[in-house]
Parts: structure tokens; sequence; C-alpha cells
């Protein structure tokens, strides 16, 4: 973990390398997906019907990752697992990306069910990147990755609608 630029008391801009591994585990259903022959591919097809929205939830997604990967506490360490708080969060983040390959196995072998969808490939990303965020007690990030929820799931829902 690098610390470059101190922007509060103990808030960096620095680089939290590992959170460009924690973003390739998320991203990587999408990496494999061309690998992969499907008769549909919904998920890709459905046409966007608010661009503000898309807009809305594409800038907090973005922001997501720009804080998890720029933004460090002064105190960091590059991992810990040394407070029971800690340990529930990351435990939390785990198994709501655990969900989210559950749902991208069903989603691969064609079960497109919007419910199923929303809970385990829209709402898991963000509540992964939120959870991140406490492990990491990057606030703003766990703020942002609630936001990035809501924005996320009104979008999908409304494309699919």
């Amino acid at each position: 973990m690098v610390k470059l630029f101190k922007i509060t008391k103990n808030q960096y801009i620095g680089l939290f390398a590992l959170g460009i591994a924690f973003w390739i585990l998320q991203f990587s259903p999408y990496i494999i997906m061309p690998l992969i022959p499907m008769e549909s591919n919904v998920i890709m097809e459905v046409p966007i019907k608010s661009m503000l929205l898309k807009i809305i939830e594409w800038i907090l997604g973005v922001s997501c990752l720009m804080l998890l990967f720029f933004l460090v506490r002064g105190d960091a360490k590059w991992f810990s697992l040394n407070t029971m708080q800690e340990k529930v969060f990351f435990s939390i983040a785990l198994t709501a990306i655990l969900i989210y390959f559950v749902g991208w196995v069903f989603y691969f072998k064609g079960f497109h069910s919007l419910p199923f969808m929303l809970i385990t490939l829209v709402a898991m990303p963000p509540i992964y990147y939120a959870f991140l965020g406490l492990w990491r007690r990057n606030y703003v990030l766990a703020i942002v990755g609630g936001l990035f929820l809501i924005a996320h799931t009104l979008n999908v829902w409304n494309n699919f609608r």
C-alpha cells in the first residue's frame, strides 16, 4: 500500500494494490463470459430505458473502484483481520462475492429469473464493495457502495420491466 498525498487527518490518496485484485475477482465472470456458450445473454442484450439512471449507476460504480484503489487510511495495513469488526466485514464481503458467483453459475446455465438476478448479480457487487469499504474503514467507499446498490438495482430493474 502506498500513501502519496494527505487529504484529511487520516486519509491519503495512494494505492491499495490488493483492491485491484478484489476488482478482478468481481469482474472475472465478464472475462470468461465469451468462452461460455449461451443461448441468450439477456444482461448484455437489455435495452437501456433511462440514460440518466445508467449514467448515475456508472459514476457510482466507477467511484467505488477509484475509492477502493486510491483512498487509503493513514493507519491501514495491506491486509488485516485483527479485530472482530474486520473479520465480520471481510466475511460479509466474501459471502457477497460467493453469492454473486453462484448467481453467475445459474445465469450461465440459462436461468434468467429477474428476482434471482437482482439479488445475486446486481445487489451483491455493491454490497461487496460497501463491505470492503467497511473492512478497510474506508467509509466513503461504504457510503458510495450503498448508493451504488440503490442505483444499480433500480437501473437493472427498470431496464427489465
